[in-house]
């Protein structure tokens, strides 16, 4: 089971406080060193941290879309060593989308716990067949954002057959998921999407363009 350290009072708030100032200022002068024009999705990043840490992402959608938004952020932040083009535009849309409906099917997992708390999420909000339907629809735009990508000309075919893998096993489990949505299931497709599925699109994005 894991444990926050604030929570648990196994780290003071002052420490805690300390280890992050430490780490974000760390990070300023290191971006500022390697890509300055990244300051301004590194901003946003902060920004959408300090807003989770003060509690003004608390409603479902608002928490789903800061994570997604997150996600996104931290593709063009790796991207800043180079330079934007539409393909690493198409691949932040693609993260944001996988990550914005993926918050479904996480809150649809924690269900049985969340429902006798009251914390707010998408199946407590619109209930677990429409929070499957909402999951289903962002990756399946996520999907299509991922194959948009290669017909840039940005990635070279290595990319287009991983990300046919991807995307075949992807719609898979999202057909499983939307037909028949569970705790039980969630759980099992969380792993395979967040482990096997993110490491294989990441794996795609690295080989396509060397």
């Amino acid at each position: 089971m894991r444990h926050n350290p604030l929570s648990d009072s196994s780290l003071s708030p002052p420490t805690g406080l300390a280890f992050s100032l430490t780490f974000i200022a760390a990070s300023i002068v290191i971006v500022s060193l390697i890509a300055p024009w990244a300051l301004l999705p590194w901003g946003i990043v902060l920004a959408i941290i300090v807003g989770l840490a003060l509690h003004f992402f608390e409603t479902p959608l608002a928490r789903a879309l800061s994570l997604g938004l997150l996600q996104s952020l931290y593709v063009l932040m790796g991207g800043a060593a180079g330079s934007l083009s539409p393909g690493l535009g198409l691949l932040a849309g693609m993260f944001f989308f996988a990550m914005f409906g993926g918050r479904g099917m996480i809150d649809i997992r924690d269900f049985p716990r969340d429902k006798v708390t009251r914390v707010q999420t998408l199946p407590k909000r619109y209930g677990v067949k429409r929070t499957a339907q909402f999951t289903a629809i962002c990756l399946l735009i996520s999907f299509a954002l991922s194959l948009a990508a290669y017909f840039t000309g940005e990635f070279s075919a290595i990319y287009l057959y991983l990300d046919l893998v991807f995307i075949g096993v992807g719609l898979i489990c999202a057909g499983f998921f939307v037909t028949r949505p569970s705790p039980k299931l969630a759980y099992t497709l969380t792993l395979v999407f967040m482990m096997g599925m993110g490491s294989l699109i990441c794996l795609a994005m690295i080989l396509g363009s060397m």
